[in-house]
């Protein structure tokens, strides 16, 4: 009898440890899913901000180069004069007007402003030395000028755009483009999402000083202390104006998980926010997105009550099956698709590789080629753009050599920037058109990135599989005709079938 009752003591403890250790488990992941939940939401926020200043200031970013290439412009740093510039004038104030820009204006090597679109305006800025601006002194240093700051006549936020007009080989002057109106249109919306839902937004520049807010008097505020050199360095290019940059009142407190963090603002007494922080590389510069936290903490205490209350034997048999069908469907998706690119995995491809050989071996007309493509200076694109967009183009690629594949062949992501493709029941031709029609529709299109659009290029190597033939063997061979197409120049294919270097259009 008291062994009996040992046992039952015994059995009962270790269940009311699985229950506890159930409940735990639970509301564990309840919390990080109703994190996922957040992050979901303030991840889909950040993208339409995203995807608006893409399209409302993306769309300029040829401007510069088409206004220094034009005749008035040239006219007007090549030959000054009263007609050129007037005639500049003319142009500039048409170019504003048609495509909706606050102001174009035009420099010479001193920073003077010889034409201004806005020239018959009380505020024309002809005649002003603005040297002292960030995005002239970038121009004129022969680099792409990329500003976010205050108009030195409107007093409102833009963004400014400015090249270096060259001619003859040497830097004459610098023209420039501001646009405020994205700017206007984004703060507003920004201030009514405080206003209708308390959703609170924060943008800032590079230095931490706020741009735009929900609350419109944290505008020019800092967050944290900006380092004096920098401040001292916004005051003297009036960046902001003669803004002090006040510092946010923000008390951050502890992480919750990878990029977020409960934060708590002195000017907001009683509110706790989750918030991210997100690079908005747009404007060169970091959004800051919060959730209230009383959408976290009720959700959390109320799914885990429920939890605790289930029945353990029911809970624990629908806990283990959900969890273990989920990771299994995890598993077999990241062995046969890579997440990256999309396309299938190596080990995929081994098992491809060895019923293909197979049916090779018995069949002598199930033949195969393999065609294996690598991504030309892909090392200095990271370099030169970074590795966020070196995914992206990554990424375009494999979509675009995939979109050429048939369903009945095989593409796979087989090294870091190698994508190989395997062609059934083809002719020689027919596999070398193919290469070829990948190498022209990559080189054609160009790939959408974070930095905007960067036109790459490919090289290739094909060799069709023969009997007996292993899979390295096979890829020694395709590697060799690449290795080929990288040595003659690039963006080209070389096959078996051709001398050897020629990588020559058939």
């Amino acid at each position: 009898m008291l062994t009996g009752v040992r046992r039952r003591t015994v059995m009962l403890g270790l269940l009311g440890a699985a229950l506890a250790g159930i409940v735990v488990f639970a509301h564990d992941r309840i919390k990080q899913n109703a994190l996922r939940h957040i992050e979901r939401t303030l991840d889909s926020r950040n993208d339409v901000a995203k995807l608006y200043f893409l399209d409302r200031l993306g769309k300029y970013e040829v401007l510069p180069e088409t206004l220094a290439s034009s005749a008035a412009v040239r006219a007007a740093l090549q030959e000054p004069g009263p007609a050129s510039r007037h005639e500049a004038n003319l142009a500039l104030s048409e170019i504003a007007g048609g495509i909706g820009v606050d102001r174009i204006w035009i420099m010479d090597m001193e920073g003077q402003v010889i034409a201004d679109s806005r020239w018959k305006s009380l505020d024309a800025i002809i005649g002003r030395n603005v040297a002292f601006r960030l995005y002239f002194q970038d121009a004129a240093a022969g680099r792409m000028g990329r500003f976010v700051g205050v108009g030195s006549t409107s007093r409102t936020l833009g963004y400014f755009l400015s090249r270096p007009v060259i001619i003859d080989h040497a830097i004459r002057g610098v023209v420039a483009v501001r646009i405020s109106q994205p700017f206007k249109d984004f703060e507003a919306l920004l201030w009514k999402d405080w206003e209708a839902r308390e959703r609170l937004t924060l943008l800032a520049d590079a230095n931490g000083i706020l741009l735009m807010s929900g609350i419109r008097a944290w505008t020019f505020r800092s967050i944290g202390v900006p380092e004096p050199d920098r401040l001292a360095g916004l005051r003297r290019s009036l960046q902001y104006g003669d803004q002090e940059f006040p510092s946010l009142a923000m008390n951050p407190g502890r992480t919750i998980a990878p990029g977020m963090r409960f934060v708590e603002f002195a000017e907001l007494p009683g509110k706790t926010f989750i918030q991210k922080a997100y690079d908005m590389h747009e404007i060169g510069g970091r959004g800051y997105l919060h959730a209230d936290a009383e959408d976290y903490w009720p959700t959390v205490a109320v799914q885990t009550g429920l939890v605790a209350l289930a029945a353990a034997a029911l809970f624990l048999a629908a806990c283990f099956l959900a969890e273990r069908w989920r990771l299994q469907a995890k598993l077999v998706e990241a062995a046969i698709r890579d997440p990256l690119t999309g396309l299938h995995t190596r080990l995929y491809m081994q098992e491809w590789l060895h019923d293909a050989i197979n049916a090779h071996a018995r069949h002598e007309e199930r033949g195969f080629s393999l065609l294996l493509f690598d991504i030309d200076h892909f090392k200095s694109i990271n370099d030169t753009y970074g590795h966020a967009a070196g995914d992206d183009v990554l990424r375009g690629v494999a979509r675009l050599i995939n979109s050429c594949v048939r369903t009945e062949d095989l593409a796979v992501r087989y090294g870091g920037e190698e994508i190989a493709v395997f062609v059934r029941l083809a002719e020689p031709g027919e596999v070398i058109q193919l290469g070829w029609r990948i190498r022209d529709h990559v080189a054609q299109s160009g790939i959408m990135t974070s930095h905007g659009l960067i036109k790459v290029t490919i090289s290739g190597g094909i060799a069709a599989h023969a009997v007996g033939e292993t899979a390295a063997e096979l890829f020694e061979r395709a590697d060799k005709k690449l290795y080929e197409a990288k040595r003659a120049g690039r963006n080209r294919v070389c096959s078996q079938w051709e001398p050897e270097g020629s990588g020559m259009r058939p």
